[in-house]
């Protein structure tokens, strides 16, 4: 018999020691594996981190770990940068924005977790990918663990988008959970979370939905052909949400609350934003529990078959922790390592520029509106004037039986120096707005003496 040929390995630079590329690590150095991850063809040759001998695996790896990120980008046998450094200020984006075209200069490919910095600078990136012939895989930034790009542009791709949304943040959908299931304040269902290790230090990404943000960006330009900057979409986080929505979601809506990220299509605009909504409780996603994330796609291929469902497809997986996204990362690599190329270009299953963004303004739905006032009589009617004058109708009136307890917990949550008795809790649901004209009314309410709480409000998911 022959003598098996011998090929090199890919050598592989990692940049990043964190949640993410630790994970990395224990996957290519964990039991039968040798430092190379021999069985894959991989050679992991470099890993950047700043403080090294923190690390878990720098006392059995020492040589393989610099605090130097040109020691990856520049070491002549790395074939694959992988960039897994996450970040904690908007600044550092621009920097890690360097590290890929640095490695694309050098002939290197780079797979990446990190969602920021492409939503922030991936068409100069992409830009510079396709000039120097290099690939650019970024499995891991929208899904975790799900393969959400390679589905969308691969499987799909004789597909024309309707609609992609669906639960992107496995954090807040956990938070969001808890409080569901059991009652807790969004501030105990967060330390959970932190507790869990779901939730950073720091969750301000996650909770004002930052990070759900930057993943729909990419779903959009990978479905739509649409380069959106962040910061220009609507988006709305999950701080302001209270145990007592749930209250009122589940006993009177026959619903939950989950953040959904969405972007649909109408003509030549697509609706693009984030935020929490009024979930009816026989929707699919109404019932994704914990640190999950759920795709649903929509395609007008599929339109005819699809019933009464809001989507054709759902993918489904773990949205949070570092084993999801590092196999997502690795997935990536091995697709590389094999040969498997595709166009340095961004994969978009629409032309690019052929479709524009909805006017934030102009997104238009069905909304959940909840008060506490004072309680006396003529304030619903005032509301109702307030929202009628802009030409927005009331559909319904909820109001539980709060008992003195729960009014004095909801009073002390609020920092209200009231007498319990003395607030009343309700909520309004709206016919067909936009997000201007609810706006409108709102801020006309804000000089209403019986107004106690910012009203707390989001869409109703499904209202046609």
């Amino acid at each position: 018999m022959a003598a098996a040929i011998r090929r090199r390995k890919v050598g592989i630079g990692l940049l990043g020691s964190g949640v993410v590329g630790e994970a990395i690590q224990d996957i290519l150095f964990g039991p039968g594996k040798d430092h190379a991850g021999q069985d894959v063809g991989l050679e992991l040759r470099k890993i950047y981190t700043r403080r090294p001998t923190k690390k878990k695996w720098f006392a059995r790896k020492a040589a393989l770990f610099t605090s130097k990120a040109t020691e990856v980008l520049d070491d002549p046998g790395v074939d694959i940068v992988i960039e897994a450094l996450g970040f904690q200020r908007a600044s550092q984006l621009a920097q890690f924005r360097d590290y890929f075209l640095r490695a694309f200069r050098n002939g290197k490919s780079v797979v990446t977790s990190d969602k920021a910095v492409l939503a922030r600078f991936g068409a100069e990136i992409w830009a510079a990918a396709e000039r120097h012939g290099r690939q650019l895989r970024f499995e891991a930034c929208v899904g975790g663990g799900i393969p959400v790009i390679r589905s969308l542009s691969e499987s799909f791709a004789a597909e024309e988008p309707e609609a992609i949304f669906g639960i992107v943040n496995g954090t807040c959908n956990y938070i969001l959970s808890q409080m569901e299931k059991s009652g807790r304040p969004y501030a105990q269902a967060l330390a959970e979370a932190q507790q869990k290790g779901y939730a950073e230090t720091n969750p301000a990404a996650d909770v004002s939905g930052r990070d759900a943000e930057a993943k729909l960006l990419l779903l959009s330009r990978v479905g739509f052909g649409m380069d959106i900057a962040p910061g220009t979409i609507w988006r709305k986080g999950i701080e302001s949400i209270h145990a007592v929505d749930f209250r009122y979601a589940a006993r009177t809506g026959s619903s939950t609350i989950k953040q959904l990220a969405v972007a649909k299509r109408s003509g030549d605009r697509v609706q693009v934003f984030v935020a929490p909504v009024l979930m009816p409780r026989d929707n699919f996603l109404a019932n994704i529990d914990g640190p999950t994330n759920a795709i649903c796609f929509a395609g007008r291929q599929s339109a005819g078959s699809r019933g009464e469902r809001d989507c054709d497809y759902v993918l489904v997986g773990p949205g949070a922790g570092g084993g999801p996204t590092a196999v997502a990362v690795l997935g990536d690599v091995h697709e590389l390592a094999r040969g498997r190329t595709a166009s340095a270009k961004a994969p978009s299953l629409v032309p690019h520029g052929n479709l524009k963004l909805q006017a934030e303004d102009d997104i238009e739905g069905s909304f959940y509106v909840r008060f506490i006032v004072k309680d006396r009589a003529g304030i619903v009617g005032d509301i109702g004037r307030t929202f009628g004058r802009i030409g927005v109708n009331i559909s319904e009136i909820w109001q539980l039986r709060h008992g003195e307890e729960e009014l004095r917990d909801l009073a002390r949550s609020y920092g209200l120096r009231v007498q319990a008795t003395a607030i009343l809790p309700f909520v309004i649901t709206l016919e067909k707005a936009t997000l201007k004209q609810l706006r409108r009314a709102l801020e006309s309410l804000t000089d209403r003496d019986y107004i106690l709480v910012e009203p707390v409000w989001f869409p109703i998911w499904g209202v046609k």
